[in-house]
């Protein structure tokens, strides 16, 4: 059985020790663990980004030479380092998200990641299916920002419609893996999708 929920585990502790700004930190740390996808110099794009916890991580990463932008409708708070920017804008707003990267110097980039996740109601279906949406939008995003090469990570609610996101984001690219990290809740749906080697122009059949 789940364990019972608890809003203040030991990765919300650990994150508030470790000055992290949510738990999620721990996610994508174990996520570099596995896949080794981040490294020094790389550009690195963070969709739904609010609060910052998946950003200080790339950021501490990627080092000065590398750049990490930040995209969330809400207003993130300011980072120290001078390479990370942070952008407001709604990603189901295709040309609003490209036209701010642009004004920011944008290039195609080593990878993107999304942590992005609804506002959970409790109806499963409801829920899963939501999160399928918004995945589905980060990865269609991905496609339009990543070098060939590149890598995608992106949290989605296993439901309904998982194996036709997980479908799509083959066809794109090279190697395809589905991870839960340890310190996701015991009683959550999530997991992420880690796409390797982004196809560019081409799909698979």
């Amino acid at each position: 059985m789940p364990k019972p929920y608890q809003v203040q585990d030991k990765y919300f502790q650990l994150a508030k020790d470790k000055g992290y700004r949510a738990r999620s930190a721990f996610k994508l740390l174990e996520i570099q663990e596995k896949f080794r996808l981040l490294k020094p110099g790389q550009t690195i794009v963070d969709l739904g980004a609010a609060p910052g916890s998946f950003l200080q991580i790339i950021a501490e990463i990627v080092g000065q030479r590398g750049r990490v932008f930040g995209v969330d409708l809400q207003v993130i708070d300011p980072f120290d380092e001078p390479n990370v920017k942070t952008l407001v804008a709604d990603i189901f707003d295709k040309d609003q998200v490209m036209d701010i990267l642009k004004a920011s110097g944008f290039e195609k980039v080593d990878g993107v990641t999304s942590d992005l996740a609804p506002k959970t109601s409790g109806i499963k279906d409801l829920d899963t299916g939501l999160s399928a949406e918004l995945t589905d939008q980060a990865f269609y995003l991905s496609t339009l920002l990543l070098k060939q090469g590149g890598f995608f990570v992106g949290k989605i609610f296993e439901g309904s419609e998982f194996q036709k996101v997980l479908k799509r984001v083959k066809g794109r690219f090279r190697e395809v893996k589905v991870f839960k990290p340890d310190s996701s809740r015991d009683r959550s749906y999530e997991t992420y999708i880690v796409a390797l080697g982004f196809l560019g122009d081409r799909i698979k059949t």
